[in-house]
């Protein structure tokens, strides 16, 4: 056997995981709550709800015993800790499992299988997106997965001591078992404290411990110490209210309250923490979970996993009819009690997960998705086990099949995930500080700078952990938080001195304010302001009733697929009432903005210089070189555009840095997302768009619409979807409005989360008033920014611009 591999030698392979998350491990700030367990962790403040208890305790402790690195490296290295520890678990889980089931071995290769399979499911887990996007940043969740591993880890162990131990009289059998019980009891009350997520598998837990020893129920002295290692375990919730008292630098000062503790740790009023999803949508959460799982796992490693839990008819199917095995002669056996309990674990945490309603999601998946990489491990050991005993598979040939089904899982992902999922390079929170630091100094205007949660984040950084903050005499952060608007504030805060936006905001825009790009910012200036910032460049251009009077091109080399922000400021001396907007040329490229997010041209003040950001992107395929960029203005109302073009220079273009084809697409918005295909239906009737006999329905019924997206770049930040039954008039009957997969699926989400390549399925139900009209209406589908609200251009084959929405087909209501 060991011309192939000994069995001790394949856990070195293990190595590979710590290796592969310190490769792509972010080094700085990462916008948001990462940043928030940074600065928490480090001055020993108390996190949002539910208050973080051991994850601030446990960065602490990372941030002092480790002497290198700067500290928020050394805070992303504690989930790439806990990511490699979850794994490692995992390998113990697979490989224990499968020694259990072995029960006459004429050679070790079945024990070679279940070391094989156990390196395969650690692997697996590992390497799956989602959970390596969450073990190379800040976070809570890929903890919670940590020790959802652990809790099962020793419930497979103490079910292994039991059953080894069944000969033994029933007090040695007891001492030995259940110091695993007593681990887990531990595990469980530090996992409360950490996330109330970890709850939600204490039923499998409970269940499994039952049905492998019901009599437990009467051995108190048992209970009694499993409670009191809960109760210690629990005792890291005592940082709250102690240190709450203390008046901690951020964080409440009310958690030495009963009230005040329970509405943190419980997150009172996050109404996003309950279930949101009933049970008839749950088919379309089914789908979304799918999806999902289909971006972690390729198709073999789930039908391992299902093969798994099929293990134990499996067993019954196959000995059938056969007579006991010889003494000597190979068996396994399907360890039922242990099935059970990953199979529960996984319902119990995928029932509540799946019909939450918030923008996580993709982190509270994590535990459900670790199952499946668990239950693949198994299934694969089933799978080589039966071969060599019903096929008689040689070893070779095992081993073979075992190397095929290990590039299909863990080594196709590292080729497929590496790249375009390493944070090694990301610094968008240190870029950030910066930003605040260099464009407001010396500039002595007393400015305020409002900032959202991830912007705020890397702010509070350096004032608690570097002692900086920006001279309040340039400009004083200011965090808007939910209790009050953003309108409310810009009230509070214009009239003492000039008011900045860390980015925009539509509703101010609504309100009747202008919204200046000033650097990476947003100024806050009203209506009828004649004053042309320095930071643009004077240009004296007109046609019809409108004027260009500077622009901005901060970006001039640039790669195929980037983001453009171009800044123009224009005027119109007396007023219009058509609308007109500019004309970028790029090349031979036209990109022709819509009146959607942009301040209307009806809606100018005579005289008044009016900025505005206009962003595009570059197709994909543009070959590398230089092109010559210019602007005219367009007349949407008669449909002209100027003759003259106005040069703004040269961009200097480098080939794309993911090559993701775009052909085949129904619509490319703004080269980040790609809709590859769309379906509609009511009842049997379906159509694919786009379709041209329209969708017959009556009040009442219930459209089934499924997007299908292909991520064709990293989102800049969050999207969110828009699905609308619409009027002739273009008029919102129906509004669905979510983030991707009905919150489960960010685009961007603190760190990039859409990778290049990635496809999703994206499930919406189209609810018919019962008042609606008879009549034909239309489904548009499209993207717009979650923050600023402006919807996503759609660019042609060419990369021209074509519109903001693409319509999908007709409804006939009847």
């Amino acid at each position: 056997m060991r011309k192939y591999l000994t069995v001790n030698a394949l856990p070195l392979f293990l190595l590979l995981i710590p290796i592969l998350y310190l490769l792509t491990l972010a080094h700085t700030l990462v916008l948001g709550d990462p940043t928030e367990y940074t600065f928490v962790s480090n001055i020993l403040g108390i996190a949002h709800p539910p208050g973080y208890a051991f994850i601030t305790l446990l960065g602490k402790l990372f941030q002092t015993i480790i002497p290198f690195g700067e500290i928020p490296w050394r805070m992303h290295l504690l989930s790439a800790t806990a990511a490699t520890i979850a794994a490692l678990f995992i390998y113990c889980i697979v490989n224990t499992t499968s020694r259990l089931a072995v029960k006459s071995v004429k050679t070790r290769i079945l024990l070679v299988f279940g070391s094989l399979s156990a390196l395969f499911a650690a692997l697996t887990v590992a390497t799956g997106v989602d959970y390596w996007q969450h073990a190379i940043h800040a976070n809570p969740h890929i903890i919670t997965a940590a020790f959802l591993a652990a809790n099962l880890f020793f419930l497979t162990r103490w079910y292994a001591s039991w059953k080894v131990d069944s000969e033994a009289t029933a007090d040695e059998n007891n001492d030995r078992s259940n110091r695993w019980l007593y681990a887990l009891s531990l595990s469980a009350g530090l996992g409360v404290t950490h996330h109330p997520l970890t709850v939600f598998a204490f039923p499998a837990y409970a269940i499994f411990i039952l049905v492998v020893r019901p009599r437990i129920l009467l051995d108190w002295r048992t209970l009694l110490k499993m409670i009191g290692f809960a109760i210690l375990g629990l005792a890291a919730w005592l940082y709250l209210p102690l240190r709450s008292s203390m008046d901690p630098p951020f964080g409440p000062n009310t958690m030495n309250t009963l009230d005040g503790f329970l509405d943190h740790v419980l997150g009172r009023g996050i109404t996003e923490a309950l279930p949101y999803y009933s049970l008839v949508e749950q088919p379309q959460r089914l789908l979304v979970f799918w999806s999902i799982l289909r971006l972690q796992y390729a198709l073999p490693i789930i039908f391992l996993a299902v093969l798994a839990l099929f293990w134990p008819l499996i067993e019954r199917w196959t000995n059938r009819g056969r007579p006991s095995p010889a003494g000597n002669e190979e068996q396994i056996h399907a360890p039922g009690s242990l099935l059970l309990l990953y199979a529960l674990a996984f319902l119990c945490n995928y029932a509540f997960v799946i019909s939450l309603k918030a923008q996580d999601i993709m982190a509270y998946i994590l535990g459900p998705l670790l199952i499946v990489g668990l239950l693949a491990g198994i299934g694969l050991f089933v799978l080589l086990s039966y071969l060599r005993q019903g096929l008689q598979f040689g070893k070779t040939w095992l081993l073979l099949l075992a190397a095929a089904i290990f590039l299909l899982g863990p080594v196709l992902q590292i080729v497929r995930n590496y790249s375009r999922i390493s944070l090694r390079n990301y610094n968008e929170g240190d870029a950030y500080v910066e930003e605040v630091f260099s464009h407001f100094a010396g500039q002595d205007q007393g400015a305020v700078l409002l900032n959202d949660w991830e912007h705020m984040t890397p702010l509070w950084y350096t004032q608690f952990v570097e002692n900086r903050w920006p001279d309040p005499s340039a400009v004083r952060p200011v965090y808007v938080s939910t209790a009050r608007s953003w309108l409310d504030n810009v009230f509070d805060y214009l009239p003492g001195g000039p008011v900045y936006l860390s980015n925009y905001r539509r509703e101010l825009v609504d309100a009747g304010f202008r919204l200046r790009p000033s650097g990476p910012f947003y100024q806050v200036v009203e209506p009828g302001n004649k004053e042309l910032p320095s930071e643009l460049t004077p240009i004296s251009a007109s046609w019809q009733d409108i004027e260009i009077e500077g622009y901005e091109l901060p970006q001039t080399a640039i790669s195929a697929g980037q983001y453009i922000p171009l800044t123009l400021a224009m005027r119109s001396q007396v007023g219009t009432e058509e609308f007109y907007v500019p004309e970028i040329s790029v090349g031979d490229l036209t990109f022709t903005f819509t009146t959607d997010s942009h301040l209307v041209t009806p809606e100018w003040q005579p005289g008044e210089i009016v900025i505005e950001r206009f962003d595009f992107a570059l197709p994909h395929p543009l070959p590398a070189g230089s092109y010559p960029i210019s602007v005219r203005l367009k007349n949407l109302s008669t449909n002209e555009s100027s003759g003259e073009l106005i040069d703004l220079g040269t961009l200097d273009v480098t080939g794309v840095s993911f090559p993701i084809s775009t052909d085949g697409l129904l619509a490319n918005f703004r080269q980040r997302v790609g809709l590859e295909w769309a379906r509609a239906g009511s009842g049997i009737r379906q159509a694919s768009a786009p379709w041209t006999e329209p969708i017959s329905v009556q009040p009442g019924d219930t459209i089934a619409v499924v997007l299908g997206w292909k991520s064709l770049d990293y989102a800049e930040q969050s999207y969110t979807v828009f699905v609308h039954l619409i009027d002739a008039a273009n008029r919102p009957i129906v509004a669905l409005d979510y983030t991707p997969l009905g919150g489960a699926a960010p685009t961007h989400l603190w760190i990039p989360k859409w990778l290049p390549g990635q496809r999703y399925i994206d499930p919406y139900r189209l609810t018919i008033p019962e008042n609606l009209p008879p009549g034909t209406y239309l489904i548009e589908a499209g993207l717009y920014e979650m923050v600023g609200g402006r919807r996503l251009n759609i660019a042609d084959q060419n990369g021209n611009l074509v519109g903001d929405r693409y319509i999908l087909g007709s409804v006939s209501v009847n």
